[in-house]
This record gives structure tokens, sequence and C-alpha cells, in this order.
């Protein structure tokens, strides 16, 4: 089929991502452990295996793809930091560098996953421009964080910065006062953004949803709990250690695919012809009707038809009772296509 060649490249890109993340996590373990770098190491590993599982089963899929980079990206910085947290040489520097700025991007590709679950698509525009403000917060502060060394103390990184640059005092200076607000405002508008789709949502995917915004809540809770009380955020951070292994149940389960595998083996998709099924399958890893005439070699005009043809065999437009869930998510794929 078209769409072999793509799914074998990307399957060899997660097998490396997946390989890439388990050296990193090993190679940090042999500096030993520490509690306030615990949580990236779990971060880690759940993402990568979580990824790496969804997208065997779901090739191709937006989410799962951010979520590999995820566990990647926490990979690097638990080696990085314990590396820098047990520095034995002047070449640990760029280890405990590393294990210093990417923290925001892992905020930021956190904050993308949950605002934009299941299938990549936000619920409105209004919840899009959200995440994109909040992304180029996180991008500014990566940026501070790897040009000046704003945030080694609280991280107890004892390595030396690598190099040095003019404005550092003006950087310290700044860092608390954009810094603390920015990392609290990213991650509690979560919470929103988790209630938002629950109240949109019917009663399957609500309860679904509730496991993720307990998680979420406790986690926000402990995180206050923790700078509040301890001036660390250590307590929240292994509070959301779950958090990969959740996302990944929920884009799983509340997913358009997912939906389209129960109405597959219960027969109710054998009115389906060949080229529908391969629009349909299509259609539940998220990709755009251009996407779909892309991969299927077909016209948008051949495509567009097919879907309309999808969603009438469905019983989309006759009975809104029935198959509520698929109704939900492939309206708000329309909308978003």
């Amino acid at each position: 089929m078209p769409d072999q060649q793509p799914r074998h490249a990307e399957a060899v890109l997660t097998l490396l991502a997946l390989c890439a993340t388990i050296a990193l996590v090993t190679l940090g373990l042999l500096r030993g452990l520490w509690l306030s770098n615990l949580h990236n190491g779990i971060f880690a590993v759940t993402a990568g295996f979580t990824a790496a599982l969804l997208l065997s089963r779901r090739p191709g899929q937006p989410l799962a793809r951010l979520l590999l980079v995820w566990g990647l990206v926490s990979a690097v910085i638990f080696a990085g930091r314990q590396v820098g947290l047990d520095s034995r040489s002047a070449g640990d520097a760029w280890w405990g560098w590393f294990g210093v700025w990417p923290v925001a991007m892992v905020i930021g590709l956190t904050t993308w996953m949950i605002i934009a679950l299941p299938e990549g698509n936000f619920l409105s525009p209004a919840w899009r421009r959200i995440c994109h403000v909040g992304i180029g917060l996180t991008v500014v502060l990566s940026a501070v964080s790897a040009l000046w060394p704003v945030e080694y103390a609280e991280n107890a990184v004892r390595t030396p910065f690598p190099f040095t640059l003019p404005g550092g005092a003006l950087a310290a200076d700044v860092w608390p006062a954009i810094s603390v607000p920015v990392y609290i405002g990213i991650q509690v508008v979560w919470l929103p953004a988790l209630v938002v789709r629950w109240l949109q949502s019917d009663a399957v995917v609500r309860r679904q949803l509730m496991v993720l915004v307990a998680v979420v809540a406790l986690g926000l809770v402990a995180l206050a709990v923790g700078l509040a009380g301890f001036r660390t955020p250590t307590p929240g951070l292994l509070a959301l250690a779950p958090l990969p292994a959740v996302l990944g149940w929920l884009i799983y389960r509340y997913s358009f695919a997912h939906v389209v595998e129960v109405e597959r083996a219960g027969g109710r998709l054998a009115e389906l012809s060949p080229r529908e099924n391969d629009v349909l399958d299509l259609m539940a890893q998220g990709l755009s009707n251009t996407a779909i005439a892309d991969r299927l070699c077909l016209s948008i005009k051949t495509v567009e038809p097919a879907i309309s043809s999808i969603f009438r065999k469905l019983g989309l437009d006759d009975d809104p009772e029935s198959n509520r869930r698929v109704m939900a998510v492939a309206e708000f794929w329309k909308r978003q296509g």
C-alpha cells in the first residue's frame, strides 16, 4: 500500500528514539539516584514505552509522536542532571547544561498534549491560541536558561556553565519574575482544559477523562504545597509521574481510531467499501482530507464524497443518539479538518 514506506520509517525512528531514551536513563542511573531528579527518569521511561506502544497500534498519531519526543527530552534532562549532580571532570559541564534548559520544553509538550487530546486537535480556536502562547513562552524560557545559568542553583547542578555571555546579571535578576508565574500558569491551564473537554463529552468519555483530571489535580496540589511549603516542585513532579502512561491510555481509548476498531469488531462497518475503509483508517489517525488524498494518491474531490458516505453509513446524520461517541469525535474532526 502507498503508506507502507512512511510507516516503516516511523517504526525505525520510534525504535531508535526508544533505544536512545533507555541508554540515557541507564547512563544517568550509573551516577546514583537523587529524589529531585527521579521524576525525569520515570517520565522518560513511561513516555518512551507508552509512545512506542501507541505508535505500533496507531501509526502517525500526532500526540503519540509528541509523547515519544517528551520521553527522549526527559531522558536527556535526567542523564544531564545526574551527571551535573555528581560532577567528576571539566568535561561534565555540557552534560549539566543539557540537564537544565530543556525543562520548559517538557512542560510545553505536556501542555500541548493535554489541550489537544485525543487526536492532536483543539476544542476551539481560542484554545489553539492559548496553546501557541504557552509554547512561545516555554521557548523563551528555554532560550534564556540555555544562554545563562539562571536555573542551576534551584536544580542543584554543580557543573560550571559551559560558556559565558554578557547580560548574566540582568538575566538572573529578571528570571524569578518571569519564570515562576509562567511555569505555574502553563501547568494550571491543564485543569480548565480538561474540565472544558469533560463538559463537551458524553458519559463514556467523561469516565475516562476523570482519571486524567484526578492525576493532574493531585499533581497541581502537590506542586503548590511543595512550592509554598518547601520551595521545591519535587512533590508535585513525583505526583505527576503516572501522567505519560495515563495520557497514552486516554489517547488510545478516547480516539476515533479506537471507535473504528470497536465498530469494525462489532460488524457495524461491513457496509463500507474497501476505499471507504482505507479513508476511515486514515481519518482515525487524525489526517486531514488533503493528507488522506496525498496518502492514498487520490484527488480531494474523491476523498470528500467518501468521507460523506462514511458518515452516512455510520448513521451520524440520521440518529444523533446512536454512536454518540463516534458522532462527537467525527464532528470534532470535521470542524478541525
